[in-house]
């Protein structure tokens, strides 16, 4: 019996005694649970709609109704039942746990998740309902707080592959929360510029990782693992004898003393859950840095593991999302694809492949799809985004502009959507629209483009001293960036 059959058993099972009610009512109620036991949810509700329009206060029935309305799909509707239920019936096992279902499909996990805590109070080993409970930190992207639940779903199921997936997913995502905290704390400290450096080895960008670690050594000589960052920077970068001379001083530097506990030595020692656990108790900058080379091991660990397991939805997705960070966007394609074959219509698996698509720069195939997914659902947008800047790369900036507008409404932090809106502006010769959202854009500009951009806005707009302002930012920037040019250079011994 699964679970929802254990939960509606217990419901059905809770009406008053059919002797406690008139034999119409008796009859009507029978009825009402073969419908239930038979999975003809739809049909059940309006006959418990009717008992507990005759029986109010019977906190049963009108859980039974609450059921009928969620397993037919009516959750809006089932809501308020189970609240009442609850009022009557605080530990009421199934109201709990439906309800805190409901308001997850309704796209309220603030309500479920309080909910869905109290449910595993009363039910720790319930493990559907742990799982809902973790789907909702997620969703409120409380990654730290979902991370025990998925561990202990894992275990209790290792070969089940949504809580690796959920693991890895949350160890990167609480990774990342340190860095973005540490850049906020002290962009220019040892840890960050160390984590920034490590970062951008990842991404092969060898000469950028360089001068990240060499500012490091100017802030902290006795930072440990700069040296052999730079020795692996050396190393891809044809300079052997320089990597080994590196090595070296990294091995000349003093033992770490572990006569307290600390992230540092759990996290040598291969001890990453303790390190992790250690780091989130303190908000200093060395304690953000442990926790996100904590967490970005453990979220390699659930990877990993997810690996090792018959190939599924989430291992296709990891695969994916690799790809496409490395730049592969056509094995990412391939990999949305297989994930999709298992999971066939699933939204989230198809504005992926939409999205790799369109990363690929095949934005005739990314614009069909996205009229695709936008009929299924308009309020993504992204996916009026991609629609936009798809026709904006088939020179139609009269087409792409409604679309654009139409991921700004949804979304109107979308620095993105408002540089394309702006660029479709200028290109339909209308300047003086096309500077607000030039100028919304601005923060995003790592290059000066869009300070071109917006030059040539103010200019058709007729605001001389604005577009020459605009003109000189664009050509400083693009100076510093010719400046900025590194040459690797040998250890400083």
């Amino acid at each position: 019996m699964t679970r929802i059959a254990v939960w509606l058993w217990l419901g059905i099972s809770a009406a008053l005694p059919l002797n406690a009610q008139t034999d119409a009512a008796a009859a009507e109620s029978q009825r009402a649970r073969q419908m239930m036991a038979a999975g003809r949810y739809a049909e059940a509700v309006p006959l418990y709609e009717k008992l507990v329009r005759g029986m109010p206060a019977n906190p049963g029935l009108r859980l039974n109704l609450a059921m009928a309305l969620h397993l037919s799909g009516e959750d809006a509707k089932a809501i308020p039942h189970f609240e009442t239920v609850l009022k009557q019936q605080p530990n009421a096992l199934p109201a709990l746990m439906l309800l805190g279902a409901a308001y997850l499909r309704t796209g309220n996990p603030a309500k479920a998740v309080p909910i869905l805590e109290k449910a595993m109070t009363i039910a720790p080993d319930d493990a559907q309902g742990r799982a809902m409970l973790a789907d909702g930190l997620l969703m409120l992207d409380r990654y730290a707080a979902a991370i025990p639940h998925l561990r202990k779903l894992a275990a209790a199921d290792p070969a089940n592959p949504r809580p690796w997936y959920g693991l890895g997913r949350s160890y990167e995502a609480v990774a990342q929360q340190a860095f973005d905290a540490l850049e906020k704390m002290g962009p220019d400290s040892p840890w960050w510029l160390m984590l920034a450096a490590e970062a951008r080895v990842k991404l092969g960008r060898n000469t950028a990782a360089f001068t990240l670690y060499r500012a490091v050594l100017d802030h902290q000589a006795s930072f440990r693992g700069v040296h052999t960052g730079l020795a692996d920077v050396y190393r891809k970068t044809g300079h052997a004898e320089w990597a080994a001379a590196e090595e070296e001083m990294e091995r000349k530097l003093p033992p770490l003393t572990c006569a307290a506990p600390s992230s540092e030595c759990h996290f040598l020692k291969g001890r990453y859950a303790q390190a992790l656990s250690l780091a989130l108790a303190r908000k200093s900058p060395e304690a953000l840095y442990w926790q996100s080379r904590a967490a970005n091991e453990l979220a390699r660990a659930a990877f990993a593991q997810l690996a090792k397991l018959p190939p599924s939805v989430e291992s296709h997705q990891v695969l994916a999302e690799l790809y496409r960070n490395l730049g592969r966007h056509g094995d990412a394609i391939q990999a949305w694809k297989a994930a999709l074959e298992l999971a066939p219509g699933d939204p989230h698996l198809e504005q992926e492949l939409a999205t790799s698509v369109y990363m690929s720069r095949d934005y005739a195939a990314a614009e069909k799809m996205a009229r695709e997914l936008i009929a299924k659902d308009p309020k993504v947008a992204e996916m009026h985004f991609i629609l936009g800047d798809s026709l904006m790369n088939q020179q139609q900036p009269e087409q792409a502009a409604e679309p654009l507008r139409k991921a700004l409404g949804l979304r109107p932090d979308y620095p993105a959507a408002q540089a394309v809106l702006g660029r479709a502006l200028l290109q339909m010769g209308r300047s003086a629209e096309a500077i607000p959202h030039l100028v919304a854009a601005l923060p995003a500009d790592s290059d000066g483009s869009l300070h071109f951009q917006l030059s040539r806005a103010y200019q058709g707009a007729g605001q001389s001293e604005k577009a020459a302002a605009a003109m000189k930012t664009y050509q400083a920037m693009q100076k510093s960036a010719a400046e900025a040019e590194i040459v690797i250079t040998g250890p400083r011994l």
